[in-house]
């Protein structure tokens, strides 16, 4: 058990080195990226609430009845934003919550 832990350690280790390397490689994009998603109310609302604690269905409730817009935009957008990278999932029994991935962190 003391050793797999050390491996999983190791990895996590390794993973976030790989993730900052690709980062510094793409900053330019990723910028870009960041700057389209801030410049859209709905993503930057997405991406506020994404803290893991709302499920999906809550996130997309409290964000359609905050900014006035359909659930079904918001729905879309979060889709958007983890095939993105930006946001990734949890699943605790059967529901879905999201979080952000820290790629614009």
């Amino acid at each position: 058990m003391k050793e797999e832990k050390e491996i999983l350690k190791e990895i996590s280790y390794k993973l976030s080195q790989l993730i900052i390397l690709t980062k510094l490689n793409s900053l330019d994009i990723i910028g870009k990226y960041k700057a389209k998603v801030r410049g859209d109310k709905v993503s930057a609302k997405i991406l506020d609430y994404s803290d893991g604690s709302l499920s999906y269905s809550e996130l997309c409730k409290k964000i359609s009845k905050e900014l006035g817009v359909a659930e079904i935009t918001v729905m879309k957008k979060v889709s958007d934003l983890k095939e993105m990278g930006v946001l990734i999932t949890e699943r605790k029994g059967r529901k879905v919550y999201y979080a952000r991935s820290g790629l614009f962190e």
